[in-house]
Formats: structure tokens, sequence, C-alpha cells
């Protein structure tokens, strides 16, 4: 890979060398120009954030889910250096709908999360991210918290036979990290082509100075991929794409689970068709069809864990599925149907190995056997406008069922906690908001939604490990019931030219049937896991409620001189809650609680930038200061602590020295503050917090032709 893309930087060279002989007189040459289909306007009624690639390449990034933290009340949840799970208004993990070109699901394989999805694909591949808050945008699947789609470059057909490549060289101090990506693309009419591949080694990051040390967190990784991706266009506005990743990680440490990946191999193919304007009409019709695997093994060789038992899990995933949309264009009035279908298989068990006085012995336990989830849904939306007024509304009903070969049984006095394995759910999901156009530069808009999603392979199956943020082993119910969130925004915007942008979010969220967890009573079920204090089961509560709001402003592009403030907060209640008392690691009583905190919220944030134009903009200096308040409102039930405020100043210069080359480079953490966020998960074993990295310099060169 390092070879590949050296090549590709000397081509950049001698390419941009002038040619003896050559009338330069007579030439002018271009910058490329690229354009975006923004489709945010089907959903400008609700807080939405749109992310381009030339965002993504003007900023350091190493980890999609790092750089998702950016954008107002998206958090990301850090178990070690890469990888981060991203978390939207307090919602996480499947309460989320992350997914990749409009609409590739992949089943992760580690029952921590280790591999969330955005940890499939890289920034370098990355054409565009769409991010709805809330339970709005219906039609790439359940949506309960929100949605996120990571869309990657695909070939685009041209009139004439063309090849294009760009390549991205970076490194990091502290971190000792390097990073590579390179890539081809081109055709003509008919057919179009793209490959390319990156791959990042990162070593451990220190810790921002704190009492006189910087402490050193096991963070090392290394991850590579690969993509190939071939177009043919029946017309100009009809193409055919056949695709192909494969994203893999090696030895990835994550200091605050018990163990750490081994090695993760993803594979996912991808057959796309769509057609634009194929009559007054239809307007478009898009059909997906998709397949995605998941190879994914942890142990804990090098933890001194091992040196009692050596622990290996293996897990297998897969999840294909397809979707057909068609939409329809009346005068002022868009109608788009289509249904989709999802297919989730999961296995995988983990062996424990001990060697005793010369003897060895092994023990296997499952933590899904031959899981399998269906989901099949129908939806529609609807948009026009009238007078001063715009309207949407979609609605989507999802069929859920769901099985497995587990052959265990927890029962006691006459109560089954683990037995009827098979369960199957009808979901009613819709959403309509109205926007009032109050003048030219000022919108107001009201929705609501209501999204419900069935519980997912882990609250329904998992069996015995400590995958909460407590110490505790978790237990799957296999009859638990799906969850709704009712949630209403009230968003207004506005855009004067000598201004500049600005937006306000509020929001309210009542969820029923909220899947929390309880504890089992040791007659019931042990635990399996060491150090933990029991077993808890996945089980639904009556409701929760959240409240928060997103503020944001960009200044007007026309002047050298610019910046930006986001800032946002999420504030969530649970009314009622059971917090077991422990005393000498074992749990003791309980007592109830009232409207305690939701656990792992985070605290209100905000941020500022400035920047200054030079050289007709080529060279761009940025300062940011992020300052996150205190976290104070804490989950009892859940043990969690108060953390403390910070504010962080980061400097980046972007410098376009060459016609075809690009140079980003800066400080983060300039003031090499120790510091880490309230998501963060603590270092397993230890109340040590995992902080985050300390002063980091960097710098990486982008070219493209």
């Amino acid at each position: 890979m390092k070879t590949f893309i050296a090549s590709l930087f000397l081509l950049f060279i001698f390419m941009s060398l002038p040619v003896k002989g050559q009338d330069v007189e007579k030439t002018i040459l271009l910058d490329s120009i690229i354009i975006e289909d923004q489709l945010l306007d089907e959903v400008s009624y609700v807080a939405s954030s749109y992310v381009t690639r030339k965002d993504l390449q003007n900023q350091q990034i190493r980890d999609v889910g790092e750089y998702l933290r950016s954008i107002p009340n998206v958090s990301g949840i850090r178990r070690g250096g890469a990888n981060l799970d991203p978390v939207v208004r307090g919602y996480k993990y499947s309460q989320l709908n992350v997914l990749l070109n409009n609409g590739v699901k992949i089943e992760n394989g580690c029952p921590n999360r280790m591999d969330p999805v955005t940890a499939r694909i890289e920034t370098e591949d990355i054409g565009n991210i769409e991010i709805i808050k809330g339970p709005f945008l219906l039609k790439y699947g359940p949506s309960f918290g929100g949605v996120i789609n990571l869309k990657s470059e695909v070939p685009r057909p041209s009139d004439q036979f063309e090849i294009h490549g760009n390549a991205q060289v970076g490194f990091e101090s502290n971190w000792n990290g390097e990073k590579y990506h390179g890539s081809l693309y081109g055709g003509g009419r008919k057919f179009q082509f793209m490959v390319a591949g990156g791959y990042r080694n990162y070593g451990n990051y220190n810790s921002g100075y704190r009492e006189g040390m910087e402490t050193e967190v096991k963070s090392s990784f290394t991850k590579y991929n690969y993509l190939a991706k071939l177009g043919y266009s029946f017309k100009p506005n009809q193409q055919l794409l056949i695709s192909y990743d494969g994203i893999h990680g090696r030895d990835v440490l994550y200091p605050s689970l018990p163990m750490d990946e081994k090695s993760d191999d993803t594979h996912i193919f991808g057959l796309d068709y769509e057609g634009k304007d194929l009559s007054p009409v239809l307007k478009s019709i898009e059909a997906k069809l998709y397949h995605s695997d998941v190879h994914h093994v942890m142990d804990n060789s090098r933890r001194p864990s091992a040196e009692n038992m050596l622990m290996v899990a293996d897990v297998n995933s897969s999840n294909t599925g397809g979707r057909f949309v068609t939409t329809f264009q009346f005068a002022k009035h868009r109608f788009l149907t289509g249904l989709d279908y999802e297919h989730i298989m999961k296995d995988g068990a983990r062996t424990g190995t001990m060697e005793m006085m010369g003897t060895i012995s092994t023990k296997v336990s499952n933590l899904w056997l031959d899981a399998l989830i269906r989901n099949t849904g129908i939806f529609a939306e609807y948009h026009t406008y009238f007078s001063s007024y715009e309207l949407n509304a979609s609605i989507r009903g999802d069929f859920n069922n769901a099985t497995s070969s587990d052959t265990l049984e927890v029962s006691y006095e006459g109560i089954d906690y683990f037995k009827d394995v098979d369960s199957e759910f009808f979901n009613l999901s819709f959403s309509v908001g109205i926007t009032k156009k109050i003048s030219s530069n000022l919108d107001i808009s009201l929705a609501f939604g209501r999204g419900t999603r069935s519980p997912n392979m882990l609250e329904r199956y998992i069996k015995l490990l400590p995958v909460g943020y407590d110490r505790y082993d978790y237990l799957g119910n296999p009859q638990l019931q799906p969850e709704t969130n009712n949630e209403i925004d009230l968003t207004f915007q506005s855009n004067f030219r000598n201004f500049g942008s600005m937006y306000f979010n509020f929001f309210y969220s009542y969820v029923q049937e909220y899947i929390y967890a309880n504890l089992l009573p040791p007659t019931v079920i042990m635990p399996q896991s060491q150090g933990v204090l029991g077993v808890k089961q996945f089980v639904n509560v009556d409701h929760i409620t959240s409240t928060g709001f997103e503020f944001g402003y960009n200044s007007p592009q026309q002047y050298k001189l610019g910046g930006s403030m986001i800032a946002a907060f999420t504030y969530g209640v649970i009314p009622e809650v059971t917090k077991y008392i422990i005393s000498d690691g074992e749990v003791v009583d309980a007592v109830q609680i009232t409207n305690d905190a939701l656990p792992e919220i985070p605290p209100f944030e905000t941020t500022l930038s400035m920047f200054y134009k030079f050289l007709n903009s080529n060279l761009i200096p940025t300062l940011k200061l992020r300052m996150v308040a205190p976290q104070r409102h804490i989950s009892q039930a859940f043990y969690e602590e108060e953390t403390p405020g910070f504010a962080l100043l980061d400097f980046s210069i972007r410098w376009k020295f060459a016609k075809f080359m690009e140079l980003n480079t800066g400080i983060s953490n300039i003031f090499d503050r120790a510091y880490y966020e309230h998501l963060n998960r603590r270092i397993i074993g230890s109340k040590e917090n995992l902080y985050e990295p300390g002063r980091v310099f960097f710098a990486s060169i982008y070219a493209h032709f």
C-alpha cells in the first residue's frame, strides 16, 4: 500500500511539471468542479447535519466516530484508540440507524461493540455524511433516535474516457501514528471504475500533563482496507454499480474492555441500480442488494488475567438485504414508496483455557447460537408545498421476527427468565412536519415523529458477558418488547447574506417500553465473568423522557475573516429505577430512586472557531476553542461519577501550495490538557478514567489529479 501511494505521488508531481514545447499562453488549466446532490431538503424541517468530502479533507481524522463528535449533540463512547461508538442525543447502539451508502446494514461481531458500523469505512473513502436526529427519516429502516448515513465515493459517467486519482499521507506525534490512502477512478459514458485502499498504524498515546506525569494509554491499532467499484450506464440517467469493500483490523487494544481485538475481517458486497427522470411523473427508481459478513476474534492474551485463564471469543455475523424505492412527482406533490428487507445472523462462542499442574482444561460457552432476526419494512413519504408552507409526512410498517438455536433455559419458582426464544412483532412508525417560511431568510418548523424499533441481538440473546457500563454480567431476554420514541422538534433557521446562517432546535422525547436492565437473584443464575457483582437481565420499563437543544452559526462565506459556533445540551430522566447497594464487592441491598438521570448522557458543550483566508483562500489558518461543562446530572443506579469540565484549544493550517497538492498541519490540545469525556469507559479492573490524547502535532499531504 505504501509503495502504491508513493507511486501516485510521483505521478502527481510528474503531471504537475511543465511540458517542453507547450504553448502555456494558450492553455488554461481549471480546477476540478464537484457538483453534489444534497438531499436534505426532504428533512430540513428537523435537526440535520451534512458533511462533505471537503469538510473531511480539511481536518486531521483518525476515526469516523471521533470526527462525528464535532457535530452538535453527537458524542462517542471511547473504549480504546479507535472505533468510537456514536451517540446522538443520548441514544446509542441500535437506537440509531447507522448505515452505509443509503441502505447497507452491518451487524457488529463484538458483544462490547469494539466494531460499530462507523469502523467499517475510512474517512478518505467517504463522499458525504448525512445525519438526521430523531425518528423522522424512515426510508432507510426503523428509525428510533436518528440516522447516520455514511456514503462512500462512487465512479460517475463522463463524456470521454478519463482517469483521476488521489493520495494522502499523514503523520501524528504522541500516537506515533501514520496513515496512507490512495485511489484511482475514471471511465467514460458506458463504463466507470474505482479502486482504493488505505493503511493506518498507530501506537499507544500519552494523555495530557497531570500531577507531574503523562499517562500512557494502551491504544495501539492497525487497520487496512481496500475497495473496488464498477459501474455501467445503460443511458446517461441510468447506472448499475457493483461494489466490494474489505475492511480489516489487527491487534486493536481496548483498555476499557475485558479483551482486545485480535482480528476483525469484514467483507461487503453491493449491487445498486439507479434511474433518474424516467418520465415526467416517474422521477426515480432505486434498487439495492447487499451482503456484509464479519469475522471478529477477541482475546485477553495481553492482559494479566490470561495467566489464570486465556479467554478467546470468536463471533461470525452477517447481514443480507435489499431495498426498492420509487419516486413520483405530480405538480407540487412528491410521493416516495418502497420496501426493504434485512436478514441478520449471528453465531459465536467464548473459549476459556486454563493450565493447572500440567493439566489443560477448556470450557466453551455460547455467546449466540445461530441467532436470527428478519425485518421486512414497507414505507411511504409525501412532500408538498402551498402558499408559504411546506408539508412533509412519512409512514413505515415493520414485520420483525427472531429465533435462536439456544438450548439454555433459566427458570425459578415458576418464572421463565430465558426459555422461549421466538418472538414476532409488527411495528408502526410515522412522522409529520410543517415548515412556515416567514420570509426569504427565515423559516420555522414543527415536527412530530414516532419511531419504533425491535430489540437487537444483544438484548435478546446475549449470555453472561459484562457488556454494560456497570460491573455486571448481562443476560438477554428473548421476550423483550419493542421500544418507541415519541418526539417533537421545533426548529428555527435563518440565512442572511451579510450576517450568515443560524439555526436553533429544541426537542422533547418520550420513550415507551424503554429497554433497561434489572438484577437477577443469585438463586436464579450466577455470573461467569471475573470481578462482576452479579447478573442483570434486559427488561422493559414504562417510560423515560429526554429534552435538549442544538444551536449553530456560520459566518458569511464572502468575507476573508469568518468563524462558527455550535452548542448542544441533552437532559434525560428515568422516573423510577432500582439502585443496588454494594458492600465488600457484593450486592447487599436495593433502594428505589425516583427521577434518576439516564446513564451516559454527555454534558453541555460549545465550540467556537475562527479562520482567515490568505492568498486567495489558498492559505487558511483556523483556531478552535471547545468548552465542555462538568456533568453533574449522573445516574445513581449505574454508579456514574461526576466528570469535570474542560477547555481545549486547537490550531491548524490548510495550505494549497500547488495546483494538485495541499498540506494540512497543526496542533490539537495545544496546552496538553489532561481530560476525559463523560462517555469514556473506565479502564478495566480499576477506577482509572480513560483519558483522551494530550498534545498532538499532525501533518498530512493530499494530492490529486
